[in-house]
């Protein structure tokens, strides 16, 4: 099946046409239909990267009245970088239709968002809980005109502390309105907030198909946390295509390890919940237009990040919840591409590394970084590469390779070695350096066996709280 199949309007196909978009996904090919055909409430339960914003976009465009200067639509997200997502992708697919759109939330300008919202007679909004109650208080924002709501990443509000704010939003709108929400997973407090809410909805479910991404190479590295830095070091030292993001599980790790990863020389973006809309709207840029190529962020990007091509997903760490770790390697391995998703952990958290697999139906591979060795030889047949196009210059042009006059200088300090001594010189001028740290870190070890089994298998005293992981958190917290 491809788009044209679906009996869009003609306008939202040639825009769908023009962003490339030829078949659609799972998601879209079952939920488009329903949406379009059927005024009813709906849940629809997805990973991130199924294509959730266009499987809910096309059909609410087909019900957009483009002559109304009213708001029709209103779409809740949990994060600033989602909520904009969301909107620049309507933008595109309703472009032909001249579809208003308006996005808020907190971090930017209330006179730009308030004149936009006034002026701009949007169509459609979409923004982040508090900053829709925020000016829905102040009355700048009014909803009795509105037809759809939409809630998507619905369990990304829960856990953000928004969904007593979203109740308070579904309040103050029609009770003839239609809701629309979108989930990865089904926690009690949603479950209860559709009883209360929603009419008789239809509900597509995709889940058990995409918790585990067959496109995603999942491993893990055991490694004393101290030396998780040079062991991310070396991985990037061995993927010269690294395109990818690292994520930390606080907003000062996050800064500790950009940190320590711009002083080694690799070009990094920050992105966490303390920075300026502006400052993530750069960070954002240099990183999707490859002027970055690692993105170092907390889980708050987490559902914000729309790169359709990125190699790699670290975590620094297993994060808490196993919804953060599904949606964090949901990064990559998407749009029919290859991904690897990398954990590092001390040996601690091995047997949570267990439960996770458990947990998923998925293998996840422990594996060994590099040599010692194997750095070097790669650092060394590296730099020869980007020797290269000097190599193929003297070799072509031979005697007419022109330098300046200060090469006779430079040449009189090499005439009387051998060939073998001037390339030892070369060598070690442009080596010696980094492959002696390489040798004085030697291979980065894990705990003792024994130490690890001593942390799982320390008694409980009466006094402290238990070890046993609550809800669906799987990593075991440190009593210290």
């Amino acid at each position: 099946m491809n788009f044209t199949k679906l009996s869009l309007n003609p306008l939202l196909l040639k825009a769908v046409a023009e962003l490339g978009y030829i078949t659609p996904t799972e998601i879209q090919e079952k939920v488009i239909p329903l949406l379009m055909t059927e005024e009813c409430d709906f849940i629809g339960q997805a990973q991130t990267g199924t294509g959730k914003t266009v499987a809910f976009a096309l059909p609410l465009l087909e019900k957009i009245d483009i002559k109304s200067r009213h708001i029709q639509a209103l779409i809740l997200a949990p994060t600033r970088e989602l909520a904009n997502q969301v909107k620049e992708e309507i933008v595109k697919l309703g472009k032909h239709l001249r579809i208003r759109v308006e996005a808020i939330f907190g971090g930017a300008s209330y006179d730009k968002q308030i004149y936009g919202i006034r002026h701009g007679h949007p169509h459609i909004i979409v923004g982040t809980p508090g900053r829709v109650i925020d000016l829905l208080e102040r009355g700048v924002l009014k909803f009795e005109t509105v037809e759809h709501v939409i809630l998507d990443e619905a369990d990304e509000m829960l856990n953000m502390g928004f969904l007593d704010d979203v109740n308070t939003i579904l309040g103050a709108t029609s009770s003839e309105k239609r809701i629309w929400m979108f989930s990865a997973t089904m926690p009690r407090p949603i479950v209860n907030m559709i009883n209360s809410q929603f009419k008789n909805p239809k509900m597509i479910s995709l889940q058990k198909k995409t918790v585990s991404n067959a496109d995603i190479e999942q491993s893990y590295y055991v490694i004393r946390e101290r030396n998780h830095k040079e062991a991310l070091c070396r991985i990037f030292d061995m993927t010269p295509d690294f395109y990818g993001i690292i994520f930390c599980r606080t907003r000062m790790e996050t800064r500790e390890l950009a940190n320590e990863l711009n002083l080694r020389g690799h070009k990094i973006e920050v992105l966490h919940g303390e920075m300026s809309q502006k400052e993530r709207d750069f960070a954002m840029a240099q990183f999707k237009t490859k002027k970055t190529n690692i993105m170092v962020c907390t889980d708050v990007a987490a559902r914000g990040i729309d790169v359709n091509n990125l190699t790699h997903v670290i975590n620094y760490g297993l994060p808490q919840e196993i919804d953060s770790y599904v949606h964090r390697i949901g990064r990559t391995g998407r749009a029919g591409m290859k991904g690897m998703a990398i954990t590092l952990v001390d040996s601690r958290d091995i047997y949570s590394i267990r439960r996770l697999e458990k947990m998923l139906g998925v293998t996840i591979a422990r594996k060994d970084l590099p040599s010692v060795a194997d750095l070097k030889a790669m650092k060394v047949l590296r730099e020869i590469e980007n020797m290269g196009p000097i190599f193929t210059a003297l070799q072509d042009k031979k005697g007419d390779f022109k330098t300046d006059e200060t090469f006779d200088l430079f040449k009189t300090y090499f005439e009387h070695l051998s060939k073998e001594e001037a390339l030892k010189i070369l060598f070690t001028w442009t080596f010696n350096k980094e492959l002696k740290r390489l040798t004085d870190i030697g291979p980065l070890q894990e705990a003792r066996v024994e130490e690890r089994h001593r942390h799982f298998s320390r008694p409980q005293s009466g006094g402290g709280r238990s070890r046993r992981p609550q809800g669906n958190s799987y990593r075991h917290r440190r009593r210290h």
